[in-house]
């Protein structure tokens, strides 16, 4: 079992502001720290999500504007429909501060900002491990805001956009 050691509760302690931030940003309501699931859950998620899925993946790029399309929306209604799971949200602080579960893709505001993240990733996963939505949005060569939308799983993957 993973034990946090005094490095990983300075990590959460630097993190955790902005990681509630965006959480909030991307709910739409303030999210608490006591909403968070544990360092040791977050950790064993994503060593578990690791194996899962991972020979089903399919990968297209679009211009970040289209995150606020019809549809991206039908988009992420085909994905609510293919696996109707809870859903985590993992963005590079979740690892220090601990996963955060939502009832579906429909809790999520898509309409977030571009630098809602420095690094410019987010990723959905179902409660159940099983598919994952992630998205990566950097500046594109020609100066334009661009995201990769990857769909992983057996069900997510086949989700046409």
């Amino acid at each position: 079992m993973f034990t946090p050691s005094p490095y990983f509760r300075l990590r959460q302690k630097l993190h955790l502001k902005q990681y509630l931030a965006e959480l909030s940003v991307l709910t739409g309501h303030p999210v608490s720290a006591d909403e968070l699931g544990s360092i040791e859950q977050a950790a064993a998620m994503r060593l578990a999500a690791q194996g899962e899925g991972s020979q089903y993946s399919v990968r297209l790029e679009i211009k970040f504007a289209d995150i606020s399309s019809v549809r991206f929306s039908k988009f992420l209604q085909r994905l609510s429909d293919a696996n109707p799971s809870n859903i985590y949200v993992w963005t590079p602080r979740t690892i220090d501060c601990g996963a955060f579960l939502v009832p579906s893709l429909d809790a999520i505001k898509f309409d977030f900002d571009f630098t809602i993240n420095d690094e410019g990733i987010l990723a959905f996963t179902t409660r159940d491990l099983r598919d994952c939505l992630l998205l990566d949005f950097s500046i594109a060569t020609t100066g334009g805001q661009v995201m990769t939308v990857e769909t992983r799983g057996a069900n997510w993957s086949k989700t046409v956009y």
